[in-house]
């Protein structure tokens, strides 16, 4: 051991306190080298929309057809995050908000497209007509729902699109209400076909145990994850990756299939019940 008054062994002592000293200092930089390391917790937010995001009554968990896909793929990623949800216009709020936020499901259009970065499609949706099992008339276009009754919610953007498309033809009814059209009346009576999402109306359908089949397309649309601008570009790519791959692997059907898919995109099909 050198001696208190060894100036080599003072020197020795002073310099190794200075390399320690001088490693922590680096430590940061080489932490933050790993893009890993660096990397944010994502803050991932949606809306209550069940079947593609809802709480499970029975815990109180997030699940849907959405949020599944994208645990999944996060997972798959590698990728640290957080899911919250919240009503739509705080959501949309926070992901314009936040440079470590992304939002799902959010329609993919021409004109959002240069706002965010995207992973994409996540799942298909849009609107569409349901018809109970026995409903026997073909509908291949607008002119045939002459003479027919239509339920579909007051005051909303599908009214207005059915009011459009609809406009030249006769006899044709829509019967509306306030809040969510009541899927019910397509089996009291009260109307012919019911109005609303590809996926939500089936999964309505479902809860009072009347299977229904879709007989018109009426819009298609490309639900994906919009991530604000200043998320990292390397995560956002392996999202997709993760994305591309669990599509191409058959987990993402899985996860459709899980929560039923609707009643044929086609047209003409039953309802399939989620898996045990």
């Amino acid at each position: 051991m050198a001696s208190v008054h060894d100036p080599q062994g003072v020197a020795w002592r002073l310099g190794a306190g200075l390399s320690v000293i001088g490693l922590c200092l680096t430590m940061p930089s080489l932490a933050l080298a790993d893009g890993k390391k660096a990397e944010p917790t994502l803050f991932l937010v949606t809306e209550p929309n069940p079947p593609v995001n809802f709480l499970d009554p029975s815990n109180g968990q997030l699940i849907g057809l959405a949020t599944d896909k994208v645990r999944l793929i996060m997972q798959d990623a590698g990728i640290s995050h957080d899911i919250s949800i919240m009503p739509w216009p705080d959501a949309l709020a926070a992901v314009d908000r936040r440079p470590d936020a992304c939002i799902f499901l959010m329609n993919l259009t021409d004109e959002r497209r240069p706002h965010y970065q995207w992973v994409a499609p996540l799942m298909e949706g849009g609107w569409a007509l349901f018809a109970p099992l026995g409903f026997q008339r073909r509908i291949a276009g607008p002119a045939d729902l002459s003479g027919l009754r239509i339920a579909v919610q007051a005051g909303g953007a599908l009214e207005k699109h059915l009011q459009e498309i609809t406009r030249d033809v006769p006899d044709v009814t829509l019967v509306t209400a306030e809040g969510a059209a009541e899927i019910g009346n397509i089996f009291n009576g009260k109307a012919d076909l019911y109005a609303g999402g590809a996926w939500a109306a089936p999964y309505q359908a479902r809860q009072i145990d009347m299977p229904v089949r879709m007989v018109m397309r009426l819009t298609r649309s490309v639900g994906a994850m919009a991530c604000n601008k200043k998320v990292p570009a390397d995560m956002v790519a392996r999202m997709q990756k993760a994305l591309d791959t669990i599509a191409a692997d058959g987990r993402a059907g899985a996860v459709e299939r899980r929560y039923s898919t609707p009643g044929s995109w086609g047209g003409w099909g039953l309802d399939r019940r989620p898996n045990p």
